[in-house]
């Protein structure tokens, strides 16, 4: 008996668990498959998949190079041409803000073999860790990890074992046994197919989907903004991070004056910064006054040049 699903997709099928009773056998032929990783952040989902995977082994880091920079390079049509808006790089930047790394390239390209090519050799070159977002799913579309293998040593692409046992694992503790047609089969195996040499990392229980590192610092994730979240916050135990880099330092006072008027306090105290190490920004609310924004290294300093722009403007600090 032939169950046809609605907009269905082969990694939801793999990675999103469900708490329904598992429906009898089926077979699944010929479908459309659309665009992947979406919708699967559920609760319960995740909680059964936690049960069925682990995390990775973390590596021995020594003789690895410090991470102190960082770029993000979101990959995708339907960002660029306004479907879908990119959330990813905010995560992103959030993590870096966290552990200290400064995140200095946010980059949006095409589903472009040459434009992949170009950036992701360029931003691995340039910067310690590169983490790319979307173009990793089984339709034609999702050239990522090819377009990377052809950037690093134009290598061959190969089946992950361990990925692909995931990915089984899932579809049959959510559906049971499925038969998948040929063309079905061909394209879900698509999504374990890496470039040789990567490093595959598994830092959530959440998912059956991997990290792909490529390179040595380019680190490969889904689009879906829930999956990439939650494999970025797997990320920072395999990455070799600088334990005597310290940490940033965030300050937000709030003023109800208009920007213009606090103009040449901002002056003042970005010269001031630049000699302390203190960025100083501002950000105007429409007819809701100014944030002004404090970032550093030093509490003492911080919270000197907090109490100034407090003293001066009558300002009030914000929660962060």
């Amino acid at each position: 008996m032939l169950h046809r699903l609605s907009a269905p997709t082969p990694l939801r099928l793999c990675a999103r668990a469900s708490s329904l009773v598992k429906p009898a056998p089926f077979v699944v032929k010929n479908f459309s498959i659309t665009p992947l990783l979406e919708n699967m952040s559920d609760t319960k989902s995740t909680d059964m998949l936690a049960k069925l995977f682990q995390r990775s082994h973390v590596p021995d880091m020594t003789g690895r190079p410090f991470i102190r920079t960082a770029a993000c390079l979101i990959i995708g049509d339907e960002v660029l041409n306004g479907k879908t808006q990119d959330t990813n790089s905010n995560k992103m930047a959030k993590l870096c803000f966290e552990i200290g790394v400064e995140l200095k390239k946010i980059e949006v390209i095409s589903d472009d073999v040459d434009e992949i090519v170009e950036a992701a050799q360029r931003l691995s070159h340039k910067y310690d860790w590169v983490v790319t977002s979307g173009g990793i799913g089984p339709t034609p579309d999702d050239i990522t990890y090819s377009s990377l293998a052809k950037a690093f040593g134009d290598e061959p692409l190969e089946y992950d074992d361990e990925t692909l046992r995931r990915m089984s694992t899932g579809i049959q503790h959510i559906y049971g046994t499925i038969t998948e047609s040929e063309n079905v089969l061909r394209a879900r195996k698509r999504m374990a197919l890496f470039p040789r040499g990567s490093e595959v990392l598994f830092p959530t229980e959440e998912y059956w989907v991997p990290v792909v590192r490529v390179n040595g610092n380019v680190c490969v994730l889904p689009g879906i903004p829930s999956i990439f979240e939650a494999l970025l916050k797997g990320l920072p135990p395999y990455l070799r991070l600088d334990p005597d880099m310290p940490k940033p330092i965030r300050r937000l006072i709030h003023t109800n004056l208009p920007e213009s008027m606090i103009s040449p306090l901002l002056e003042n105290l970005t010269k001031m910064g630049k000699k302390d190490g203190i960025r100083v920004g501002s950000y105007p609310k429409w007819k809701a006054g100014v944030h002004i924004s404090l970032v550093g290294y030093d509490h003492m300093l911080i919270d000197k040049y907090t109490q100034m722009v407090v003293e001066e403007i009558g300002g009030q600090p914000v929660d962060v």
